[in-house]
């Protein structure tokens, strides 16, 4: 049972944090492309299409890259915690 519970928290943890992070990211890549094309364009807002379009794109795969490094690091903190696991065991 305590194995179960273990895994289920980590689970859990995993899931809200990278849902935390995608969206985050997501804010932060649309946002800068916003901001980039506002001061680029000679302070012109609202912004076209094809700028909208564009930030929607970086802010996808802002969120997509830090979705990623988070299930990395989940992954490899689920490995280093079921090494100390096993270690003790022994």
């Amino acid at each position: 049972m305590n194995i179960i519970g273990h895994l289920i928290g980590s689970l859990f943890r995993a899931f809200f944090r990278i849902v935390f992070t995608v969206i985050i990211m997501a804010i932060i890549g649309g946002g800068i492309t916003l901001g980039v094309a506002y001061v680029v364009a000679g302070q012109h807002w609202p912004p076209t299409i094809l700028t909208d379009v564009a930030a929607a794109v970086i802010g996808i795969l802002a969120a997509y890259a830090g979705g990623m490094t988070v299930l990395v690091q989940e992954a490899v903190r689920g490995v280093k915690a079921a090494e100390t696991d096993i270690s003790k065991a022994v």
